[in-house]
C-alpha cells in the first residue's frame, strides 16, 4: 500500500497557521504603533515645554547677571587708567562685585573679565571645573577683547576640554562673559522623568553640542544633525523643539524604539481571544507536525549529525509512516554503505601515492648531490690534483654512506651538522679559502630530528651559486627554539653574505610570476631544474610536515641571502628504514 506524503500536509498547516499569526500580528503592530506614537509626540511636546522654559530661566537670569556686571559701571574705564594704583583698585572692586552677585546663585558656572590694553582677567568659577579649563576660559575671554569690538550674543562652542553655553560683551578692549557648562546647563530635570527620550541641544546651524537622557546612536558631539543620521525609529518627525537664546540655538526631544513601544496599551479582552484561539489551533498543528515530520526528521538529524562526526557505522533503523522519509532511509543507508567502501578505497590510494612521491622527492635530491661530485673530481682530475682527489674521494665516502640511510627520513640535528662539517672539508680540496663558515648550534637541540639531507642540501646549493674563486664567501648556520602558538618549533637559519637569490628564483619559489616571464631563457633555464634542490626540500616538508609555511627564502641588506627552515617537533609523515628495506 502506498503511503501518503505527510510533508505535504505539514507544509499546507504551517502555511495556514503562519498566514494568520502574520495577519494578527501585524494588524496588531500598526494599530498599536500608531497610537503609541500620536501619544509619545504630545508626552515630547508638554515636556520640552516645560523643559525649555526651565532653561530659558537660566538663560534670562545669566543675561541679568551679565547686565548688572556691566551697566553703568566706571571701573571698566579705570582697568585702562595710566595708572597702576588706580587699575588695581578698580579690579579688586569689580572681583567684588563679581563674588557679590554669583553667591547667592547658580545662574552659570564661570564667569571672566578681560582687558586686553594691559592683560588684567578676573575669573570666577564653579569647584568642578578643572585648573587647564579656567585657563582655557580666560584665554578665550582674552581673544574676544583683543577683538575690540563684537556683537554680544548667545553661543556654544568648545572650550578647552568642555563644551559651554556662554554670552560675551566685547567694547574697547574688554571683555566680559558668562559661561555655562553644557552638561551642567542639561540637567534641569531628572533624567528618570525623560520616560526614555532623549533632549539635544543644537546650535542655529543644526549641530549636535549636547545630549541629555536616553543615549541616541549617531549623536556625535559637532556633527550635524541630518534626517537619518540618530536611530530613533521614525520618531524624528514628531520631535519638538524650543528656542533659546534669542534663537541662537534650541534644545530638541526626540525618542527612540524603545520609548514608542513603551506608551502601548492594548485591548486585553480582543487579544486574549485572538491569542487563544490561535493556540489551540497551534496546538493541534504542532501535534500532527511533531507525529508527522518533526519526530522523523529528528531521528534522522541524530544519526547524520553522528556520522558527520566520523561513526560511519551507523545507519538510519527508525521506521517512519511517511514514503518520503521510508525512502530518504533506504537510499541514504545504501549510499552510506558505497562511500564509506570508496573512502576506504581512495584512503588506501592517496597513502600508496603520497610514499611513492616522498621517495622520489628524495631520490631527486641525491643524483643532484652526486652529478655534482662528480663534476668536483673531474674539475680537480683537469688540474692534476691526484692527492686531493684522493682526499676528496675519502671524504666523498662518509657523504654517501650517511646518504644511503635512506629508510630513515629524519636524522638528528647534531649529526647532520657533522656531515655538514665533513661536506666543508670535502669541498674545500675544490675551492680552498674560499669559505669561511660559522655553525652556531645550542648543545640542547642537538637531538632534534630534521629531515635528512636538509641543511646538506642548502650549503650545496651555495657551492653551485655562490661560491667563487676570487673571493671568501661567508655562511652561518644557527638554530634555537621557538614556540609558535602553542607548539615547540626547532627555528633553523642558513645565511651568507654573496650575491644573493636572483629576483625569477624568489618569485618563482613564492608561487608568483616572476618579472620576465616572457623571456625563452629563463622558462628554459626552471624547465632545465634551475635550483630543484630548494623545491625539492620544500615539497618533502609538506609531505613529511602537512604543511606549507615551513620554509622561506628572501635576500638579506647590503646582500646575501637567508635561508628559513621552521621544523616541528614530530613529522606527520616517515617512512622507516624496516619499511624501505622490505620494498
Amino acid at each position: 500500500m502506498e503511503k501518503k506524503s505527510s510533508v505535504r500536509k505539514a507544509v499546507i498547516l504551517m502555511g495556514v497557521h503562519f498566514l494568520l499569526l502574520m495577519i494578527v500580528f501585524f494588524s496588531y503592530l500598526i494599530f498599536s504603533y500608531r497610537t503609541a506614537a500620536e501619544d509619545l509626540t504630545t508626552s515630547m511636546e508638554n515636556l520640552i515645554q516645560i523643559y525649555g522654559r526651565e532653561l530659558g530661566n537660566k538663560i534670562e537670569n545669566a543675561d541679568m547677571l551679565l547686565e548688572r556686571l556691566i551697566y553703568n559701571n566706571a571701573d571698566y574705564d579705570q582697568m585702562q587708567s595710566e595708572d597702576e594704583s588706580t587699575r588695581y583698585y578698580a579690579s579688586v572692586r569689580l572681583k567684588k562685585l563679581v563674588e557679590e552677585q554669583t553667591a547667592y546663585g547658580d545662574y552659570v558656572d564661570a564667569v571672566v573679565i578681560a582687558d586686553s590694553m594691559y592683560g588684567i582677567g578676573l575669573d570666577y568659577e564653579n569647584n568642578f571645573i578643572t585648573y587647564e579649563d579656567k585657563a582655557a576660559l580666560r584665554n578665550f575671554v582674552f581673544e574676544g577683547a583683543r577683538q575690540w569690538h563684537a556683537k554680544a550674543e548667545w553661543s556654544v562652542d568648545m572650550i578647552g576640554s568642555d563644551r559651554y553655553v556662554y554670552k560675551m560683551y566685547i567694547w574697547q578692549g574688554r571683555a566680559v562673559g558668562v559661561f555655562l557648562s553644557v552638561e551642567q546647563f542639561m540637567k534641569t530635570v531628572q533624567e528618570s522623568d525623560l520616560n526614555q527620550m532623549s533632549i539635544l541641544l543644537l546650535d542655529h546651524d543644526g549641530r549636535i553640542w549636547g545630549a541629555y537622557g536616553e543615549t541616541l546612536s549617531g549623536v556625535e558631539t559637532g556633527a550635524l544633525l541630518e534626517e537619518g543620521s540618530v536611530s530613533t525609529a521614525g520618531s524624528m518627525e514628531r520631535s519638538a523643539g524650543y528656542a533659546l537664546g534669542e534663537g541662537r540655538f534650541e534644545v530638541r526631544a526626540c525618542a527612540g524604539t524603545s520609548a514608542v513601544f513603551g506608551q502601548i496599551r492594548l485591548n486585553m479582552v480582543l487579544i486574549l481571544i485572538v491569542i487563544t484561539s490561535l493556540v489551540i489551533y497551534s496546538v493541534l498543528m504542532l501535534k500532527f507536525v511533531r507525529r508527522e515530520l518533526l519526530f522523523p526528521v529528528s531521528a534522522m538529524q541524530k544519526t547524520m549529525t553522528s556520522m558527520r562526526d566520523g561513526d560511519y557505522t551507523l545507519r538510519i533503523r527508525d521506521e517512519f509512516k511517511g514514503s518520503e522519509f521510508t525512502l530518504l532511509k533506504e537510499t541514504f543507508n545504501k549510499l552510506m554503505d558505497e562511500i564509506v567502501n570508496l573512502r576506504i578505497q581512495s584512503y588506501e590510494k592517496q597513502i600508496d601515492l603520497q610514499e611513492t612521491e616522498l621517495r622520489c622527492v628524495r631520490l631527486q635530491i641525491r643524483p643532484h648531490f652526486f652529478l655534482n661530485a662528480m663534476a668536483t673530481i673531474s674539475s680537480l682530475s683537469q688540474r692534476a690534483k691526484n692527492r686531493e682527489i684522493q682526499a676528496y674521494i675519502a671524504a666523498l665516502s662518509k657523504n654517501i654512506r650517511y646518504m644511503f640511510r635512506s629508510g630513515l627520513h629524519t636524522v638528528a640535528l647534531g649529526e647532520e651538522i657533522r656531515h655538514i662539517e665533513n661536506y666543508f672539508e670535502m669541498q674545500e680540496l675544490n675551492y680552498p679559502n674560499c669559505v669561511f663558515y660559522y655553525i652556531d648550534i645550542p648543545e640542547e637541540l642537538e637531538e632534534w630530528r630534521i629531515p635528512q639531507m636538509l641543511i646538506h642540501t642548502v650549503i650545496e646549493n651555495e657551492y653551485k651559486y655562490a661560491v667563487a674563486m676570487d673571493q671568501t664567501l661567508t655562511i652561518l648556520i644557527r638554530a634555537e627554539e621557538r614556540t609558535e602558538k602553542g607548539e615547540r618549533m626547532l627555528y633553523l637559519q642558513i645565511e651568507d653574505d654573496g650575491g644573493g637569490y636572483p629576483r625569477e628564483v624568489l618569485d618563482s619559489f613564492a608561487g608568483e610570476e616572476a618579472e620576465n616571464r616572457g623571456d625563452p631563457e629563463k622558462r628554459a633555464a626552471r624547465r632545465s631544474g634551475e635550483r630543484i634542490g630548494l623545491r625539492s626540500i620544500r615539497r618533502m616538508l609538506e609531505l613529511m610536515y602537512e604543511r606549507k609555511d615551513l620554509f622561506e627564502i628572501s635576500n638579506i641588506m647590503p646582500h646575501g641571502c637567508r635561508n628559513v627552515f621552521r621544523i616541528p617537533e614530530h613529522p606527520v609523515q616517515e617512512i622507516k628504514e624496516m619499511e624501505e628495506a622490505d620494498r
